[in-house]
């Protein structure tokens, strides 16, 4: 059976491995010149490091067996993460319980509140009962104006900018959950890294894919699937400015929604299932610098004057020693893909991002920067909205022999590499059962 899988990012590639493992014949068309997507890694000087910033939870399941499956478990190293705050004008160590009865920007009988809130949803199991209700408004509800106003409200406003107010509490919940299942008993948060980054685990998909005689293809856009009498009978794409058709039994498309909508028409309620959550773009600048910036790996930025959300400084987490002994810092912004940032030159957009590091770190100048690199995404985070289980797109579409997977469906979870790998697994399943039908 013929599969034909549109998207050479981590659930494309991992549905690749799994039906090629399984005897099924695929081709991954990936339209860019790289693949793994999101979790794709750059060369600078002698060694790979993400487009953006990435690391594994304790409770990232399906990727940690992915990565055992692989045989690349000996890479996977567990280090100890460090979180700051970057608030009036001052940063704030924000790692463990400590360090939270010592946050001055709000008040001691609010940083208690605080902590109290943050263990009642880790504890919480059932995020149902949330759907109905916006993040925004549970906030502002149960830990009040200084909590919201000082802490989560502007890492809201940071992360989903003019759609903070829409998201759902399910996504806070997750949020909390997620960070707190990876504290070791200390109240230590623990990430895990791939030795030679994640570029490791794309190569091993791509080299499990090929063994098992799949294709994969990049600079190949897919720029239609074709139908006949109701099933999906072939695909049409781009490479190197000449158009081709190919004849396919099976579709899986892991591109953004919007995307997919381009690709082929469906009923009017699969297509608003496809409209129902929008995305944010990613503005990410990768330093090569000479010196620490800071003493933590993850800080968040609660400052309307700083025009960024946050700086993870990977070398906080993996040490310099693997980088030649420079420090690594990634600067993230999530912003709507029409915003001005991304319309402004790169370099223009680096002195004005150089000046706010300025503000973070008197003692920071240009002189520290070695390199730099520039990534701009146009479909980084989706906006869920409320009530939103209802509103996910299937992964099987109304056309029978055509699979559909991205961001979109990881719910109530956030977006990342784990659960896009548990999709593709879903999808596989599906697959499976559909053929063992046939």
């Amino acid at each position: 059976m013929k599969v034909s899988i549109i998207g050479g990012g981590i659930t494309g590639l991992t549905v690749a491995y799994y039906l090629s493992k399984n005897g099924f014949d695929v081709t991954v068309y990936e339209s860019s010149y790289f693949f793994g997507g999101q979790a794709s890694s750059i060369k600078i000087d002698e060694y790979n490091i993400e487009r953006g910033y990435h690391h594994i939870f304790k409770n990232d399941y399906e990727i940690i067996k992915l990565i055992d499956e692989l045989g690349l478990n000996q890479s996977l190293e567990w280090h100890k993460s460090s979180v700051g705050m970057y608030a009036n004008g001052s940063l704030y160590k924000f790692s463990t319980p400590i360090d939270l009865l010592k946050y001055k920007p709000i008040s001691l009988i609010n940083r208690i509140r605080l902590g109290l809130l943050s263990l009642y949803l880790q504890k919480k199991k059932n995020w149902k009962p949330y759907e109905a209700i916006s993040a925004n408004k549970w906030i502002l509800k149960y830990a009040g104006k200084e909590i919201y106003n000082r802490v989560w409200g502007p890492l809201l406003k940071a992360k989903f900018g003019i759609y903070h107010k829409e998201i759902a509490m399910p996504w806070f919940w997750s949020k909390m959950k997620t960070r707190f299942a990876s504290r070791n008993k200390r109240g230590d948060e623990i990430l895990g890294y791939l030795k030679y980054s994640f570029e490791e685990l794309i190569n091993s998909l791509i080299d499990n894919i090929e063994e098992n005689s799949g294709k994969v293809k990049l600079n190949h856009k897919v720029t239609s699937i074709g139908q006949e009498k109701g099933r999906i009978d072939n695909i049409e794409y781009i490479c190197d400015g000449i158009k081709k058709k190919v004849k396919t039994d099976i579709v899986i498309c892991t591109a953004p929604s919007y995307e997919i909508k381009k690709l082929i028409n469906f009923n009017q309620k699969y297509t608003d299932k496809l409209s129902a959550a929008k995305y944010l773009g990613a503005s990410v600048f990768i330093l090569k610098l000479r010196k620490q910036f800071s003493p933590y790996y993850w800080m968040n930025i609660i400052d309307d004057e700083i025009p960024f959300l946050g700086l993870i400084e990977h070398t906080n987490l993996v040490s310099k020693d693997r980088y030649g002994g420079n420090h690594i810092l990634y600067i993230t912004n999530y912003l709507s893909h029409t915003d001005e940032i991304f319309k402004k030159d790169t370099k223009e957009l680096l002195d004005i991002y150089m000046k706010n590091l300025k503000k973070i770190n008197p003692e920071f100048n240009k002189e520290w920067l070695l390199s730099y690199h520039y990534n701009a995404v146009s479909a980084a985070q989706p906006v869920i909205p409320k009530n939103y289980s209802s509103l996910i797109p299937e992964i099987e579409s109304p056309i029978e022999n055509l699979l559909i997977g991205n961001t979109t469906q990881i719910y109530p979870e956030d977006r990342g590499t784990n659960y896009s790998i548990k999709i593709a697994g879903e999808i596989v399943s599906l697959l499976k059962e559909k053929v063992r039908k046939l």
